[in-house]
């Protein structure tokens, strides 16, 4: 929510200076905006922190979801089992047993569902505190005027103006982690 007010606001402010100088010729021009996209969840997950915090999660949520996987095919089967039962008494327990394992998978899944959101929108916000001093940096040193999500609602960008994996090689520079050789520029966001 902060960055969409930051970005409203700087947007209102090249409107405002847009709408002074057109109606006063006396002012002088505003200096010349440069913007720049990146795609801050690319940029935080390809950090090297980023990586890590990826292999944690998976290494902690892969069984979890490999067992859920397991009891959702046990259903799938018992469901089968049903339809080739010709005994009414035994279909009815047996619907009756898939009801009380559905129940139970259902909360479990959702469960898991919402402990993997937890722990992800944890994860991202450790390392978006470690990433904002590393765009403000990078914006002053570039001269950049605005730096947009792009994540956020975004019709066209030239690709010049993506500092995703500029931003990528700068946080690992300043958080020791391993530097990866320059990748190639990524298709700005909007464009195809």
């Amino acid at each position: 929510m902060k960055l969409n007010s930051i970005i409203v606001g700087a947007a209102l402010l090249v409107v405002a200076a847009v709408t002074v100088r057109s109606q006063n010729p006396a002012v002088r021009p505003a200096a010349a905006t440069k913007v720049a996209v990146v795609s801050m969840r690319d940029a935080l997950m390809n950090t090297a922190d980023g990586r890590k915090a990826l292999g944690e999660m998976r290494a902690k949520f892969d069984p979890l979801r490999a067992d859920m996987e397991k009891r959702q095919k046990e259903l799938q089967a018992m469901s089968e089992q049903v339809r080739k039962t010709t005994d009414a008494a035994a279909q009815q327990q047996l619907n009756n047993e898939i009801a009380g394992k559905k129940k139970t998978f259902d909360r479990d899944a959702e469960d898991l569902n919402n402990e993997v959101e937890q722990e992800d929108s944890k994860r991202l916000q450790q390392l978006s505190t470690k990433m904002g001093p590393v765009v403000d940096e990078y914006a002053r040193k570039n001269g950049y005027t605005v730096v947009l999500d792009a994540a956020e609602p975004l019709l066209w960008a030239a690709d010049s103006a993506n500092i995703t994996p500029d931003l990528i090689r700068l946080y690992d520079q300043k958080n020791g982690g391993a530097v990866a050789p320059s990748p190639a520029k990524q298709a700005a966001p909007g464009k195809k």
